[in-house]
């Protein structure tokens, strides 16, 4: 007889942690891949500019070349969407069960399940216990203070992407202006057209919705999430009512989800930093609480 690895029949705020955690980290490496990809897509158009009309087996080559990177480009995106929509989703549940502590139906923990993208066993990997630093019991202060974390967290991390998103754009800007100091002397040789078509052909990357458009979809997103900050900071003066902390979660959650996912490997590069600010706020937000209690 088969014998099948049976699954747990609910799934802990701790395994939704775990989900969140590692499926965030694969739509990271995916959108590492798509960054590279759609840099070589552009690379094809560059490189004919400087092609001879009658060198068409190269050219055709060149085509095929780029129509071959553009199916990977398909297929690495709805990985990359796929992945990222799962990490949604477990982050949505374990913010619900670990500040609620209310069990989810059995049909929506399969609906989950199913939208995973990696095995139960890589998720237990990224488990952890201490993802989140609130000491409240289940109930709204719990889901608040849990929301203004990840709020805080998530506020840094969209504006520090965009702004790596906008030195890329620099770049480019730079990079123009070079060329055109550069070629100004030559500007009647044909080679300075050539060099300028390149540029053209590569500003086709520049201008793309993951660099320009991912920029602007950061930086707003930073605003968004920061208003949430602020609305959770006024919920915690009053008692953290469930009503606006519910309201919040959903504006939180419609920025993150309308933003792209933060830029590689930012977070491994601000942990220690954003750890550091969050028990000082953290400190600072009690003592504010006992100044209010005591008057």
């Amino acid at each position: 007889m088969f014998k099948f690895r049976s699954q747990p029949l609910s799934l802990t705020s701790q395994n939704f942690i775990g989900y969140q955690r590692a499926e965030f980290e694969k739509a990271s490496r995916l959108r590492v891949a798509l960054f590279f990809v759609q840099l070589a897509v552009a690379i094809p158009a560059a490189v004919s500019v400087v092609i001879p009309d009658d060198a068409k087996v190269t050219l055709y080559v060149l085509a095929i070349f780029g129509a071959g990177l553009l199916a990977v480009w398909w297929v690495l995106n709805r990985w990359y969407v796929n992945a990222r929509s799962a990490a949604q989703a477990a982050r949505r549940a374990g913010l619900l069960l670990g500040g609620l502590n209310e069990p989810l139906s059995p049909s929506e923990v399969q609906s989950l399940r199913d939208r995973f993208t990696i095995s139960a066993e890589q998720a237990a990997k990224y488990e952890q216990a201490d993802y989140y630093a609130t000491t409240k019991p289940p109930g709204a202060s719990r889901l608040g203070e849990m929301l203004e974390e990840s709020s805080f967290y998530s506020e840094h991390l969209q504006r520090v992407s965009s702004n790596v998103l906008l030195m890329i754009i620099l770049l480019f800007v730079l990079a123009f202006v070079v060329i055109a100091l550069a070629t100004t002397p030559f500007v009647e040789r044909d080679t300075t057209f050539t060099a300028v078509r390149v540029f053209l052909a590569m500003l086709v990357f520049a201008m793309s919705a993951d660099v320009i458009g991912g920029y602007q979809q950061h930086r707003a997103a930073a605003e968004e999430i920061k208003d949430v900050r602020t609305r959770l900071a006024i919920a915690d003066r009053n008692g953290y009512p469930l009503p606006d902390v519910l309201l919040a979660m959903t504006d939180y959650n419609a920025a993150v989800e309308g933003a792209p996912e933060v830029v590689p490997f930012i977070y491994n590069f601000c942990r220690t930093s954003l750890d550091q600010r969050w028990r000082d706020y953290q400190n600072d937000r009690e003592e504010a609480r006992h100044k209010r209690t005591a008057s």
